[in-house]
């Protein structure tokens, strides 16, 4: 039953899976407000978190702890299993990676391997990773970058012309 709540959202509606210890490099908060703009909108979708709290990061913790979309289109799993991480790879919509650096991106890989379709900021390492099998979103630091990049890759999904994982190498 682990994950129950979030799994049925993710069958629900769309879901961005954010994987990844939360630090400030990682562009959590960023995303985070990106959906924001796409929930004020109408928008039904999910942000999916999996990682533990991090350093520099007790404010956005809070945030997340007190958001109003809190286990309604907004989750964070602070100490998911691996089955469950598996499970959320294999039901979620997309990968969000909104590193604006990153060592290797682990996370890319994985989902590529559940053909999880990778929704990814424009920096060199994501490129190195993921080639041309990753939908790429401008290296802004604006929440509303991520907010139309989502909106643009949704339709993209929808139409079924998205960049696919699944022969990612």
């Amino acid at each position: 039953d682990e994950g129950k709540e979030v799994r049925a959202a993710c069958a629900a509606r769309p879901s961005l899976l954010m994987v990844g210890t939360l630090e400030p490099r990682k562009g959590h908060a960023q995303a985070l407000a990106a959906m924001e703009l796409l929930w004020k909108e109408g928008l039904q979708i999910n942000l999916v978190i999996v990682g533990k709290e991090g350093w520099r990061t007790q404010d956005l913790a809070r945030t997340l702890r007190r958001h109003p979309q809190r286990n309604r289109r907004l989750f964070w799993l602070e100490n998911a299993s691996d089955t469950l991480l598996m499970r959320l790879y294999a039901q979620s919509t997309a990968l969000l990676a909104a590193s604006y650096a990153e060592g290797f991106g682990l996370p890319l890989i994985e989902a590529a391997r559940h053909g999880l379709p990778l929704l990814v900021r424009d920096i060199p390492v994501f490129h190195e990773v993921t080639a041309d099998h990753a939908f790429f979103f401008e290296d802004s630091r604006e929440p509303d970058v991520i907010a139309a990049a989502v909106q643009d890759w949704l339709t993209l999904f929808e139409q079924k012309e998205h960049p696919s994982s699944a022969a990612l190498p």
